[in-house]
């Protein structure tokens, strides 16, 4: 394990180590490299150390882009590593030139103390940090030290190392801080950029109590009361409001205020005002010795505007102090949910104290309650103290909107962001692309647990409900559970909990006894593939280019397999609900497609998805997704977009529409799902049809060269075969249709109009076949041919009759008279043209 960092002060050396981490730099430094020249504008910051207070450098080494290292020491005081270094004076920052800390990498850091400690230890937030360090004495010539491995998961931002240590009777504090970033995306561009969208839906859902990072949260810009961002705040701004407090108490505001008495004449002093004077004499004179006088005097109090408006903002936050600490405590009471560190929550205890003490003195008890300020007071904007905790207390009461970077507060992890960032994502499509309009919204969902973080109610309960102008409807659902207890679509064996699940339904359309409904299901992954197995091609460069993980397709393929739609039950089956009377129910494959979204990096304008091709033919991939950088050259989710639009389609009347060449009629829709290639994968050994009626209309060919034989068995009924050159069917109809044809409506000459045929008899096919012409016999085709053209050769069975013929049907060329129908469409019109066609999406 590679040393990365050794930094010495005159208490302590600290060093870092770390598995060789080149790997993760050069792909960091390959998705910079890849914003910069897709977006002018973009520029990562400088990979730094903080420290708090300020430390001063005796010794430093640093390892550079080749894993070697340089010394710094006080004749040396600038490396290409250090773009600041100011050796041996104090520094609050050191600024590196190559990044050392990245998500998802085991870190091992150590502090060995060059003086007697007697104890040291982080006072960090969370539990899991604090209790992965050990401290070890001093041992004769060993000296003591602190030690402990760090694993930066998922957790992006600012990681502090809060150390105390214990030396000569004194308890001294070093805080050093660094940035883990991402090497899937550029921390300081595409993570405020989810941020703001899940703002915009979530309101503060981000926020998390306590992580192993931090970040600045002066991005939000949300209003109302949210207890965490209130505690993050107050804290970066505690020492402040503690400072004026005490300057007050030094000297408390006070003001020559009246005061009213009444007393006898025995206790009068002082001169008196001329009137009191004369009345005292008047009730002496009609012998009024005990009459008590009414007597005004002005004198100092601090019984102030401003003093009960500083006893109000004392009180109410030692109040949610007091709040957070025994909630917070009771939380952090059961085991299996112990995430506080004790540092923590006796840090939150600490903060009370001096505040208390302010209560507790003799000048606020004069105080009486505050009942708010009737004009502004230059009291509490200018006088030293009151102005401090006057601007204290409007930062504390308006957090949201008015502070600034002083502020930090943990994230949720980066892999929990992307995954409601990438569900808000297709939220945004649905609306502002496909011309859906929402008419639930689940924002109303948000609860605040235990620990004071908003959480979503997951599953189809906390679902968006979308409409379109067509008719059409969705519902995205964030997290929905299926079970083997689910009555629409189950889970036989194992519970399904996909990320983000798509449901469209489509309207009843003519001849359709039922609404369709068609779902996609997508998963979020925060990673991206980094090692070939052994069935990739050997010839692909995986560094080059961003894949998910194995994994991920394979848990895709499991989402589709796994998932069961059963037919809608009648009362007797609903009521019962068993297993037996599931059985009785019809079960399909409602998944239409599984696809992992991923934070890969692409040009989607002009490359090609990796998947792309897995995707047509089974149905099955991913989407790159990211945040977009810049409308003209890169869009984040073009590829995800194209595919829902060939999926949905575009509303006619949406403001997408008119430059959209994706507007399908709502009766061809479920067509144009269902021709498409993953959806006509059936098992082995059966067919998959969208109608079991199909019927294909074409005339007989004509009587040059043939035996006339050959159509008298068309009209008795005994014909056998019929051939059709594949050229003339591929130029009506795609490939796969000539499969499913199940009848053949074939018109013959016409008894009425010789210009036109008829069609009076309805064909089943057993069976079709593709054979080049010349391996089609007389008896099959009319006549012999050597020709090597490839023709569909059908066997047809016997021959249905119509109760009233099909007359007027075009045969020049043989393509006019070429139409897909159904039986049930075919059997009550007389006239060719009054044929309702169908499967128009297997159309050329």
């Amino acid at each position: 394990m590679p040393e990365l960092i050794r930094l010495q002060t005159p208490d302590f050396e600290f060093s870092v180590w770390a598995n060789d981490i080149s790997a993760r730099a050069k792909v960091y430094q390959a998705t910079v490299a890849e914003r910069a020249s897709l977006t002018l504008e973009y520029a990562e910051r400088d990979a730094a150390l903080r420290f708090a207070p300020e430390i001063k450098i005796v010794d430093i080494a640093v390892i550079d882009e080749q894993n070697n290292s340089f010394e710094l020491d006080n004749s040396h005081t600038q490396t290409v590593l250090a773009a600041s270094v100011t050796a041996p004076e104090k520094c609050s920052t050191f600024t590196l030139n190559t990044p050392l800390f990245f998500e998802n990498t085991q870190y091992q850091f150590e502090w060995v103390f060059f003086h007697a400690v007697s104890d040291a230890y982080l006072v960090h937030r969370s539990q899991s940090v604090s209790e992965a360090f050990r401290f070890a004495k001093q041992r004769g010539p060993i000296p003591a030290r602190l030690t402990g491995t760090i694993n930066t998961g998922n957790d992006v931002g600012w990681m502090r190392l809060p150390l105390s240590f214990e030396a000569e009777g004194k308890t001294h504090t070093q805080h050093i801080a660094f940035e883990v970033l991402p090497t899937k995306m550029a921390l300081h561009h595409d993570l405020p950029a989810m941020y703001q969208a899940i703002d915009a839906v979530y309101p503060l859902w981000r926020f998390s109590l306590v992580e192993k990072t931090e970040q600045d949260a002066a991005a939000s810009k949300q209003r109302g009361h949210f207890p965490l961002m209130w505690l993050a705040n107050f804290a970066a701004l505690r020492e402040r409001f503690e400072q004026g407090l005490k300057l007050i108490c030094a000297a408390p505001h006070s003001r020559l205020q009246p005061t009213i008495s009444n007393v006898k004449a025995a206790k009068l002093k002082g001169r008196l005002p001329y009137r009191l004077a004369e009345q005292v004499k008047r009730d002496f004179a009609n012998g009024q010795y005990d009459k008590r006088y009414r007597v005004e005097k002005k004198q100092l109090s601090v019984d102030t505007p401003e003093n009960r408006f500083i006893k109000m903002a004392v009180t109410q936050c030692k109040r949610q102090l007091a709040k957070f600490e025994a909630t917070l405590r009771a939380s952090n009471q059961a085991p299996e949910r112990q995430r506080l560190s004790n540092f923590f929550l006796n840090e939150l205890h600490s903060w009370q104290l001096p505040i208390q003490k302010v209560l507790n003195l003799s000048f606020l008890k004069e105080v009486s309650a505050y009942g708010g300020l009737s004009h502004e007071s230059l009291v509490l904007q200018q006088k030293t103290g009151y102005s401090a905790v006057y601007r204290v207390w409007q930062e504390l009461r308006f957090y949201l909107d008015v502070f600034g970077n002083q502020s930090s507060i943990s994230m949720k992890s980066v892999a929990e962001i992307y995954e409601v960032w990438c569900f808000l994502c297709l939220k945004q499509i649905l609306e502002q692309d496909l011309g859906f309009e929402l008419v639930s919204n689940s924002i109303a969902t948000l609860s605040q647990n235990e620990f004071f973080e908003y959480q979503l109610k997951d599953g189809f309960a906390g679902a968006f409900q979308f409409k379109r102008d067509d008719g059409v409807t969705a519902r995205l659902a964030h997290e929905p559970k299926f079970t083997n207890k689910g009555l629409s679509i189950r889970s036989y064996l194992v519970n399904q909990e996909p990320d983000i699940v798509l449901e469209v339904t489509l309207p009843k359309t003519d001849g359709s006894d039922e609404e369709q409904q068609f779902i996609w299901l997508f998963d979020a992954k925060y990673r991206i593939k980094t090692n070939k197995n052994r069935f990739d091609n050997s010839e692909e460069n995986i560094s080059q280019t961003d894949y998910v993980p194995d994994d991920a397709i394979n848990q895709m393929h499991r989402y589709r397999d796994a998932l069961i739609r059963l037919s809608v039950p009648d009362n007797k089956t609903q009521k019962s609900n068993d297993y037996t009377a599931a059985k009785l129910q019809k079960k399909s494959r409602p998944v239409f497609g599984a696809f992992a979204l991923y934070p890969g990096f692409f040009d989607q304008v002009n490359d090609t998805n990796p998947y792309a091709d897995a995707i047509e033919e089974v149905s099955i991939g991913a989407f790159a997704l990211l945040p977009s950088q810049t409308e003209n050259s890169y869009c984040g989710h073009k590829w995800l977009l194209d595919f829902l639009q060939a999926q949905i389609g575009t509303a006619p009347s949406s403001k997408t529409a008119q430059h959209d060449e994706t507007i399908y009629p709502i009766a061809g829709m479920a067509e144009r799902l269902y021709m498409q290639e993953a959806a006509r994968i059936p098992y082995y050994g059966m067919r998959q049809v969208l109608y079991p009626d199909l019927t294909m209309t074409v005339a007989l060919g004509g009587q040059r060269g043939r035996d006339n034989s050959y159509f008298n068995a068309f009209e008795q009924g005994t014909a056998q075969w019929y051939h059709l050159p594949q050229k003339t069917f591929l130029a009506k109809f795609k490939q796969h249709i000539a499969e499913e044809i199940c009848y053949l409506a074939l018109a013959s000459t016409s008894d009425i109009q010789r210009a036109t045929k008829q069609i009076d008899k309805l064909w089943p096919v057993k069976r079709v076949s593709v054979l080049p012409r010349y391996a089609i016999s007389e008896e099959q085709a009319g006549k012999k041919s050597g020709a090597d053209d490839l023709y569909y050769l059908f066997e047809l069975g016997k021959p249905l009759t119509l109760q009233s013929p099909v007359t007027h049907v075009p045969h020049r060329p043989i393509r006019n008279s070429m139409k897909l129908t159904t039986l049930t469409r075919i059997e009550n019109v007389k006239q060719f043209y009054e044929v309702e066609k169908v499967y128009e999406e297997a159309m050329v």
